[in-house]
């Protein structure tokens, strides 16, 4: 019976039944509802397997990065100090030389720092604040990109953690950049919308859409169709936006993607 053979990591099969009773149809309903739920349970649990490996990976990878990092700069800037050279062309060379090995050195301490920021991003410190100030005021950074903000309210206040919640809007303004439309003047919009339990924040833009065969992939490390960066900006984001109690979600199309914040209102303040 397939019944015996139900299990959580199984390819599960649904009954199918014709002429049956009320009772029996009642029961295979049951059962093929507790079907779904168990598919549902199973990918919940395959992605959370796949996001603690990819934690532990990126906590290895930074920590295999960051050891020689500081005595490489040490040694370049020792040589800097010691080494003479009496002839201006080839002092000037040197100092080109050492300069180019500082500068890699700092773009290797860069990664393993983005994949060390994945791995164990702190515990949020949570401050009542005005989620719609910290909003505008982060913006204002992207000088020269057409970003428009809105917001239903003039102020909404939650717990937030205000350093957090700054890398949440910077990392998905640049995405929104970064996928737009070669060629194509990038526009993003910005919305805060607060309902009656919680409050959702849209960002938008005008890029080319995600291609649904790297959809499943979004908030995964190393996932990037961008030409910098190393795609982990997405999964710290989500990550971010768990430690708050709260849910992101994306739609996606020819004319743009948007992503979706879902903060609850439930146990803030009220003012």
């Amino acid at each position: 019976m397939k019944i015996d053979q139900t299990g959580l990591l199984k390819q599960n099969e649904k009954i199918q039944l014709k002429n049956a009773t009320r009772d029996i149809s009642s029961i295979i309903n049951s059962y093929n509802n507790m079907i779904d739920e168990l598919e549902k349970s199973a990918e919940l649990l395959a992605r959370t397997q796949r996001e603690q490996a990819w934690q532990e990976m990126a906590k290895q990878v930074a920590h295999e990065i960051k050891n020689p990092l500081t005595p490489m700069r040490l040694t370049v800037q020792n040589f800097q100090r010691k080494f003479s050279v009496k002839d201006d062309y080839d002092k000037g060379k040197v100092a080109e030389f050492s300069e180019m090995l500082l500068e890699q050195i700092d773009t290797m301490s860069e990664v393993a720092n983005a994949f060390s920021d994945f791995a164990t991003l702190p515990t949020p410190k949570l401050v009542e604040s005005d989620l719609v100030k910290i909003t505008r005021r982060s913006l204002e950074i992207f000088d020269g990109i057409d970003v428009k903000f809105n917001s239903s309210h003039k102020e909404i206040y939650l717990q937030l953690d205000r350093t957090q919640w700054i890398r949440v809007i910077t990392n998905l303004i640049q995405n929104g950049i970064q996928a737009s439309k070669q060629g194509r003047v990038p526009k993003i919009e910005v919305t805060i919308i607060k309902e009656v339990k919680s409050v959702k924040i849209k960002f938008i833009d005008n890029g080319k859409g995600i291609p649904e065969s790297i959809q499943s992939k979004v908030f995964e490390p190393k996932f990037t169709t961008k030409t910098k960066g190393m795609g982990l900006g997405l999964g710290i984001v989500k990550n971010i936006v768990n430690s708050h109690n709260g849910s992101i979600k994306y739609e996606t199309g020819k004319k743009g993607t948007i992503f979706i914040i879902t903060l609850s209102l439930l146990n803030q303040p009220h003012h």
